[in-house]
Order: C-alpha cells, then sequence, then structure tokens
C-alpha cells in the first residue's frame, strides 16, 4: 500500500514538474513596448504608493500629501492612460504588439529609469530629510523635472503606445 501510494505520489509530482515546464518553454518574451509598458505603470503606482508610506511615516503633512499627489496623479493617470490604452488594444488587435520595427535604444529606457529615480529621490529627501529639502522646493524641483522630461516622456509614450497608420513601414 505505501509502496503504491509513493508511485503515484512520484508519477503526480513527475507529471506537474512536466506540465509546469512546458508552458515556461512555450512563452514568447515580451516585447520592448510591453517591457516599457510594465516599467511605467509599475513605476508610477510605486511613487503614489511610496509616498503614501512616507505621509503614514509623518514625512508630509496632509497639505503637503494633498500637493503631492496633485502633481504625482495626473502625469500617472497621463502615462497610465496611453499604457492602459495600448493594453487594451493589443488584446482586440493581436497584431499589434508585433509592430516593433524600430528598436528601443538605450536612450529610452534611460529617460524612463532616469525620471522616475529623479522623483523618488526628490520625495523620498524631503520626506526622511526636511532639512535638506523643504515641501517648496521639492514641488520646484518635480515641477521641472516634470516639465523638462515630461515633453520627451511624451514624444516617447506617443511612439510607443500610438499605432501606426497603414502608410508607415
Amino acid at each position: 500500500m505505501i509502496s503504491t501510494n509513493s508511485t503515484i505520489m512520484a508519477t503526480m509530482a513527475t507529471d506537474a514538474t512536466t506540465n509546469s515546464s512546458a508552458p515556461a518553454s512555450e512563452a514568447t518574451p515580451l516585447s520592448p513596448r510591453t517591457r516599457i509598458a510594465r516599467l511605467i505603470l509599475i513605476y508610477h503606482f510605486a511613487l503614489i504608493g511610496v509616498s503614501c508610506v512616507l505621509y503614514v511615516l509623518r514625512g508630509f503633512d496632509f497639505e503637503e500629501f494633498t500637493s503631492l499627489m496633485g502633481i504625482l496623479a495626473p502625469v500617472t493617470a497621463l502615462y497610465g492612460g496611453a499604457v492602459f490604452r495600448f493594453l487594451g488594444r493589443s488584446i482586440t488587435e493581436p497584431n499589434l504588439n508585433g509592430q516593433n520595427a524600430v528598436p528601443i535604444n538605450g536612450l529610452v529606457k534611460w529617460l524612463v529609469n532616469g525620471h522616475f529615480v529623479i522623483v523618488l529621490s526628490l520625495i523620498t529627501i524631503k520626506a526622511l530629510a526636511p532639512n535638506i529639502l523643504n515641501f517648496q522646493d521639492m514641488t520646484m524641483f518635480l515641477t521641472l523635472v516634470e516639465s523638462a522630461l515630461g515633453v520627451y516622456m511624451g514624444n516617447i509614450i506617443l511612439a510607443l503606445f500610438e499605432g501606426r497608420t497603414s502608410g508607415q513601414a
């Protein structure tokens, strides 16, 4: 009885291992668009999450927190809206992910990652070291970063997630 149960369990374990490894080997790698889309969404929601945690830890008072959310929320909604529209279209138009003729170069990755690091650094420095950076300075620098990089990020978002017209190759 024990050997039968052991044999059955070993067979089930082998089947589970075989079945779980099959889909992993057949999985297609994510397109550069999808990877950038995920990064943008994760980064912006992480910024809002970190800001909430820092508010709970008393890094910001209520007025500062609401002002900070007033800065972060529209930018997150703008980028998130473009990404969610792209993800929604990729469900209804499966060949949309195949439109990666133009490679995503290092500059795009640098801008996306750099934008997140700069904004996160400003928020964290204000919350954890208010003697170094006060709230007005933080909002001034956030506005500067969002204005300077926002134009470039907007063009990147448009280029990555807007559909191509039929005349373009």
